[in-house]
């Protein structure tokens, strides 16, 4: 099982990677066959080639992410509060997001639930 810090830097490289629509390293944080659920209750998308698929599409609008929460991890698990800032040329768009994630021994997602608002 991954240490609670490499679990944290995991985290950060993956909201960071996010943030800057990098969508090679982006895929790198997920394990060959992970599960993202993203926002709970749709269909998943199961493998890297379908979340490479999802972020392709996501990377599509401009947006920004920042790490707002205190990362909670416990064992292999981790629940991340981050918010989602959308360019639109106004006023901007905030969407807050709580990812619960799940990491394997080579600190990889499996799993991720994301909960937005």
């Amino acid at each position: 099982m991954p240490s609670r810090e490499q679990i944290q830097t995991a985290i950060e490289t993956y909201i960071d990677a996010v943030g800057r629509h990098d969508l090679e390293a982006t895929v790198a944080c997920f394990s060959a066959d992970a599960i993202q659920e993203d926002p709970i209750g749709t269909p998943p998308n199961v493998g890297q080639d379908a979340i490479r698929e999802f972020f392709v599409k996501s990377f599509a609008a401009p947006f920004s992410t920042t790490l707002t929460g205190p990362l909670l991890i416990t064992g292999d698990y981790a629940a991340v509060h981050f918010t989602i800032n959308v360019e639109t040329g106004g006023d901007p768009f905030i969407v807050r997001a709580i990812d619960v994630m799940k990491f394997d021994d080579d600190c990889k997602v499996t799993e991720v639930r994301a909960i937005v608002d």
